[in-house]
């Protein structure tokens, strides 16, 4: 990161701000996008998916008669932008993007509304104008608004109401309706150098914004908010006793009004160096974000995307039979007066009885025996019958948890009594049916909501004999009662 970049001036001032992809058995892989570039930052990727674009931030030249640049002779941040094509491959090099607003001061995140027609930005409050050059780390950080009208941006419009006087607001993001803008500011009443504020959008206008509060905030740094499609909210922070080494991103949901604790999003996304500005599209399987661990000293931008392959329908779990009722016709005539049958079940269960009902605690090999007993002595006078009896296994995927389950309950899902015969399996995938998933034959997992859940276990391999590639996967239904408190926390076993 260069002096004088947006990204590397917010990191000095709040006091500080690898090749991990291609795991073998993470759930999600990583790529550094082609166009990221040693010799620069790029960082703050936005989906604008109405022009087909990914937006980002870089400190390249942006060209043109006029060169502008820092005080050192870096170029300025301004915004530039790849186009995807239908393989999901990103074409060609950067390109300016909306050349109208390029200026004497440096830009920031950016977020637009679902149209693609308005834009919040983040850039120096102190313009120099078009034809002069950046001001100085002196110049604060503001959110201004521009709207897509003719074919251009209109020149950006600084949101009183949003910003304050003497202090940094930055970071704009927009909840799905719109109707919520999330920043980042260094303002008074917060809780540490850099806190998440909200302001939320009524009758037309921006209302006073407010503290997100302890949960979120703390006495260090969160900032680059982001909103999932779903409401979640990823940020960045340096809080020393949750993060792996400098910035790492975290998330938190809105529960009945409430925002629960945030967590660590695991690796591969955070890593010992600054992970930042973190955007998922659709429904999480991909999506972007922003690190400086490939060189360590510029930051890049990396897609990242889910190695779950495509299940079929999930079959409902079925349930082995393990209870039977057993008798013997060919029974031998006794004195009942002195004898009595007795059934013995190598399980170590017993019932007297020409006929008994035996339930068998589970899968397996067992052995079966009818006897006459002496009554008085307790002594087996005869064998009628004895034979091997298996409780076999139904070939799938099995989903081994409770069948209800409270909120924050810590509860184990495994999956290690799955049997085939006629596959190999190799690897699994859970999905718990709240939009969380984890990869792994054994996981452990906390619900935060309430309500009836489907728990789908998927699993990859090879088909016996031909060694093509297949896949299994059967669900099964869990009710989660209880009250709301922490995020969801996966962890999967070794």
């Amino acid at each position: 990161m260069k002096y004088g970049s947006i990204f590397l001036w917010v990191v000095l001032y709040m006091g500080g701000m690898l090749s991990v992809w291609g795991q073998t058995d993470s759930l999600y892989r990583i790529e550094r996008l082609s166009f990221s570039s040693i010799a620069y930052d790029e960082y703050a990727p936005v989906w604008l998916n109405a022009r087909n674009q990914l937006i980002f931030v870089a400190n390249r030249s942006a060209g043109g008669l006029f060169k502008h640049s820092t005080q050192k002779g870096t170029p300025l941040e301004n915004y530039f932008y790849v186009t995807r094509r239908k393989d999901s491959a990103f074409t060609g090099s950067p390109r300016v993007f909306a050349s109208e607003l390029i200026s004497g001061s440096n830009k920031g995140p950016m977020v637009f509304n679902r149209e693609g027609t308005r834009m919040y930005l983040t850039k120096n409050i102190v313009e120099p104008g078009r034809f002069k050059n950046y001001l100085g780390t002196n110049n604060l950080l503001g959110i201004f608004e521009s709207s897509f009208v003719g074919g251009r941006w209109t020149t950006p419009a600084l949101i009183a109401v949003i910003n304050v006087d003497g202090y940094n607001t930055c970071h704009p993001a927009l909840s799905p309706d719109g109707k919520r803008m999330y920043f980042a500011s260094d303002r008074p009443g917060g809780f540490g150098r850099m806190d998440l504020w909200y302001s939320d959008f009524v009758k037309g206008q921006w209302t006073e914004p407010k503290n997100m509060g302890p949960v979120i905030n703390t006495s260090f740094n969160e900032v680059y908010p982001t909103c999932a499609p779903d409401g979640r909210l990823y940020f960045s922070s340096n809080r020393l006793d949750k993060t792996m080494g400098k910035f790492d991103i975290f998330y938190s949901e809105l529960i009945n009004g409430q925002w629960i604790e945030p967590r660590r999003i695991p690796e591969p996304f955070n890593s010992r160096y600054n992970d930042l500005c973190f955007v998922p599209e659709g429904n999480g399987d991909r999506g972007f974000f922003s690190s400086d661990r490939y060189d360590r000293t510029t930051s890049d931008v990396f897609y990242f995307y889910t190695t779950e392959p495509k299940f079929g329908s999930a079959e409902p779990l079925k349930v082995p039979r393990l209870c039977y009722t057993f008798f013997e016709n060919n029974g031998v005539v006794i004195d009942t007066a002195i004898a009595v049958y007795e059934w013995t079940f190598s399980d170590g269960s017993k019932q007297r009885g020409l006929e008994a009902y035996h339930c068998f605690p589970g899968t397996g090999e067992y052995t079966v025996e009818l006897n006459v007993v002496n009554k008085l002595e307790g002594t087996i006078d005869r064998n009628v019958v004895s034979y091997y009896f298996p409780v076999e296994k139904i070939e799938q995927p099995w989903i081994a948890c409770p069948d209800t389950i409270k909120v924050n309950e810590w509860v184990e899902f495994s999956g290690s009594d799955s049997w085939f015969v006629s596959f190999v399996p190799e690897k699994y995938y859970w999905d718990f049916g709240d939009g969380s998933k984890a990869m792994g034959i054994t996981v452990r997992y906390q619900y935060v909501r309430p309500g009836k859940y489907r728990v789908r276990l998927g699993v990859s391999g090879k088909e016996q004999g031909s060694g093509k590639f297949a896949t299994r996967a059967s669900y099964k239904e869990v009710v989660v009662e209880g009250d709301y408190t922490l995020t969801p926390s996966v962890s999967v076993s070794p």
